[in-house]
């Protein structure tokens, strides 16, 4: 979708993005961070590769149509739905959640 801040519905969407610390107190754990997003309105858009700059240019300026961008790759991926933002005044990160991932049997 181009650059912006990214954000998912799902944890496990967001795991795919975290890495662990190699070393120090955190080594092993895993982070993210729970925020409260101002969508305003949406740009629906359903499109295995759409046109990011557009989607940007719709979201930015003086002739922005919309304040943030759903992404539904639930509907053409299968997986989660993504939402984009351009203006960091649209989110509060509000927790830090500090995990270890379950090990695999």
């Amino acid at each position: 979708y181009g650059p912006g801040i990214y954000f998912a519905e799902s944890s496990s969407k967001a795991d795919e993005y975290a890495d662990d610390d190699k070393s120090g107190i955190y080594r092993g754990l895993y982070a993210m961070l729970l925020c409260r997003v101002t969508l305003g309105k949406s740009l629906y858009v359903d499109e295995a590769f759409p046109d990011g700059k557009k989607l940007q240019d719709a979201c930015v300026g003086s002739n922005a149509t919309h304040h943030s961008v759903l992404g539904d790759r639930e509907k053409t991926r299968g997986t989660y739905r993504e939402f984009i933002i351009f203006d960091n005044n649209q989110v509060y990160p509000e927790y830090v959640i500090i995990y270890r991932r379950a090990e695999q049997e």
